[in-house]
């Protein structure tokens, strides 16, 4: 039944004049959304878009030896884990997205600046004030068309994680170690910004993946048909 209702989605987005070329996926851990972007891309190529995948942190040279670092247990400050993240963004901007969306492609990001906001921002407290001019000067005003947050409560999260990585409990990142009250911090923020940010949507992801999918496709189309329109 899920599968059917996809294939009409899909046969809907035919009909717009187009769709954000931009497109980033946001939640806490274990939320779904890495697999969301994933499908999403495929999709998208399968019907005939030109869409890339890209992580942040990664996808640059520089942005996977960050990541390496930021995932490793090295001892880093919340502040020079900070600008290690913005450093990755900023490089993904200059090396990836803007050729990408210069030669008409569809950007599809595994996080993106909204992250910063939430993890560092909320999640750490850090800079109220002046974090939001730091994630400008990383995008350099690049930013997605659309955010979909994949939300999940943090106790599902963190149920999740622990059957990820029930073999090897040290496999799991900084953030991935953080408690429940951290990602809950980090929620409430994705919560926030989508009840005063036109362009962020919260897509349930407790639900089957087909379904998360299908809620994630009706988004994008809802969102494409208002700003762009249909083919007459």
């Amino acid at each position: 039944m899920i599968d059917s209702e996809i294939k009409d989605i899909l046969s809907d987005f035919k009909r717009l004049r187009d769709i954000p070329h931009f497109i980033s996926f946001e939640g806490i851990e274990g939320s779904g959304k890495t697999t969301q972007a994933k499908i999403l891309t495929s999709t998208l190529k399968k019907i005939g878009f030109p869409a890339i995948l890209v992580k942040d942190p990664g996808t640059t040279k520089l942005g996977e030896k960050i990541r390496k670092i930021l995932k490793s247990n090295i001892e880093i400050s919340p502040t020079a884990e900070l600008f290690l993240f913005l450093s990755a963004r900023r490089q993904l901007v200059e090396e990836i997205i803007k050729p990408a969306l210069r030669k008409g492609k569809i950007v599809i990001s595994d996080r993106f600046s909204h992250s910063t906001l939430a993890y560092q921002g909320r999640g750490r407290m850090l800079f109220p004030e002046t974090l939001p001019m730091l994630c400008y000067l990383s995008t350099g005003g690049v930013e997605p068309e659309i955010v979909i947050v994949i939300d999940v409560r943090p106790e599902v999260g963190i149920a999740r994680l622990k059957e990820r990585y029930k073999q090897d409990e040290n496999k799991k990142d900084r953030f991935e170690r953080e408690g429940e009250e951290f990602l809950r911090r980090v929620r409430e923020y994705y919560i926030e910004i989508s009840k005063t940010e036109d362009s962020v949507f919260i897509v349930d992801g407790e639900n089957d993946p087909a379904e998360v999918f299908k809620m994630v496709l009706l988004k994008i189309y809802n969102f494409s048909k208002e700003k762009y329109g249909l083919i007459k």
